[in-house]
């Protein structure tokens, strides 16, 4: 016969409380639980219909300011070149 040490961190199966669903948690048949499904059905339209303007305003929340040197134009450089009239023979 082999004896399992029990573990502490390790709750055994026992212990362990079953998860319910949120449907189930709320009481049935009453008006608070269709008060409480109107209230996210209305939630979830107000979210659908405003989603181009949400995802508006998390892309710029999120938006990388440029950096200093690109978000700059480079200055204009003029200069004038100018040829001599009569270039002179180099000694040979």
């Amino acid at each position: 016969m082999s004896v399992e040490p029990e573990d502490d961190q390790h709750p055994s199966q026992e212990d362990e409380i079953p998860r319910q669903g949120l449907l189930a948690n709320m009481p049935k048949r009453s008006l608070s639980r269709v008060i409480l499904l109107l209230a996210a059905l209305g939630g979830i339209v107000y979210l659908r219909q405003r989603t181009s303007s949400i995802a508006g305003c998390m892309a710029d929340a999120f938006r990388i300011a440029p950096a200093a040197e690109t978000s700059r134009t480079s200055p204009t450089i003029r200069a004038r070149v100018v040829v001599p009239a009569a270039v002179p023979e180099s000694p040979r």
